[in-house]
Formats: structure tokens, C-alpha cells, sequence
């Protein structure tokens, strides 16, 4: 019993010696991460846009669109495009948005609501660029297949599945990105949210 006391004694110093954290150091320490992690998805979007820019002034360049034009869905194809471009900024001005809530928010309460806020949107933003990518391609090639002639010989449903096939991969690479990326980042929003949560405020 003397042998377990003194443990104990010890270990009751070495826990006094630790340095001790108030909660409103808890949660600024918190916020400063949280603050951190939504100015990354806002840069990552950034990139992501300036990606796929370059990559359709490329495409352009190179003459990669010449068959939209060809089948005489160019229009199609360039509303399309902008319809995307205009969601895709309408998000970023919404993740730099919260970026900005969370670095003037001192109250708790509201840094967990405005990192849900967050996460959600991260969600809305990978959906839509998944979905919207799967129905431009579907239309896109639907209208090819139809309007130009080389396509009328083939057995249609062999090239649908073919378009299919390579969608799906697409979807997957996709996918995979957002994961690594996104998904990275508000599973650690998550964690600094479940912090939030345990410190019972």
C-alpha cells in the first residue's frame, strides 16, 4: 500500500506541473486552427478554378472543342461552361466568406456553428461538381452521338458504354481528389468541432 501512495503522490506532482489551459485558451487555439483550415479550402478552390480555366484554354488551343463545334452544340457546350464557372466563384465567395466569420468569431458557440457551416458547404461544393460534371457529360455526348455522322455507323449502345465507363472513371478520379483534399481538411474541422463539444460550453 505504501508503494501505491507514493505512486499516487507522484503522479499528483507530475499532473500539477503540466501546464494548465483555460478554456478560453482551449478555444482560441481552436478557432486559430479552424480559422487556418478554411483558408486552405478557400486557396485549394482557388487552384481548382485557375486548373480548370487553363485546362479549357488549353483544350481550346489545341482544338480539342473543334467537335462541339462540328456537331453544332458550341453553344451548348459554352453555356455549360458558364453556368459551372458562376456556381463554382458563387462558392468560393462563400468559402471566403466563412473564412472571415471564423477569424473574427471569439464566441464558442458560434465558431462550432460556422464550422458546421463550413463542412456543409464543402459537401454542397463536391456534390455539385461530381453530379453537374456526370449530367454535362452525359448531354454533351448524347448531342454528339446524334449530330455527327461518323458516330451513325456505330452500334450506339456499345459507344454508350464505352462513354459510360470512361464517366464513371472520371467520377472516380474525382471523387478521390475532393477525398484527399477536402476531405482531409473537414475531417480535421471536425475533429477541432468535437473539441469545441467536449469542453461542454
Amino acid at each position: 500500500m505504501e508503494e501505491l501512495d507514493i505512486l499516487k503522490q507522484d503522479w499528483k506532482k507530475q499532473e500539477a506541473s503540466l501546464p494548465q489551459f483555460k478554456t478560453e485558451e482551449i478555444c482560441a487555439m481552436l478557432k486559430k486552427k479552424s480559422s487556418s483550415l478554411v483558408k486552405w479550402i478557400f486557396f485549394i478552390s482557388l487552384l481548382e478554378f485557375a486548373f480548370w480555366i487553363g485546362l479549357e484554354v488549353f483544350s481550346s488551343f489545341q482544338g480539342y472543342n473543334d467537335i462541339f463545334e462540328k456537331a453544332g452544340v458550341e453553344l451548348l457546350y459554352q453555356l455549360i461552361l458558364i453556368i459551372n464557372y458562376v456556381v463554382i466563384i458563387g462558392f468560393i465567395a462563400i468559402f471566403f466568406y466563412n473564412y472571415q466569420k471564423i477569424k473574427i468569431t471569439d464566441d464558442a458557440k458560434r465558431l462550432m456553428k460556422k464550422i458546421l457551416t463550413t463542412r456543409k458547404t464543402v459537401k454542397c461544393y463536391v456534390w455539385f461538381n461530381i453530379v453537374y460534371f456526370a449530367l454535362s457529360f452525359m448531354v454533351m455526348n448524347y448531342f454528339v452521338i446524334t449530330n455527327l455522322q461518323e458516330f451513325q455507323n456505330l452500334n450506339i449502345w456499345i459507344f454508350i458504354g464505352i462513354m459510360f465507363g470512361i464517366m464513371l472513371v472520371f467520377i472516380a478520379i474525382i471523387w478521390l481528389f475532393y477525398q484527399l483534399l477536402y476531405g482531409f481538411l473537414t475531417r480535421k474541422l471536425y475533429k477541432n468541432y468535437k473539441q469545441l463539444e467536449d469542453l461542454d460550453l
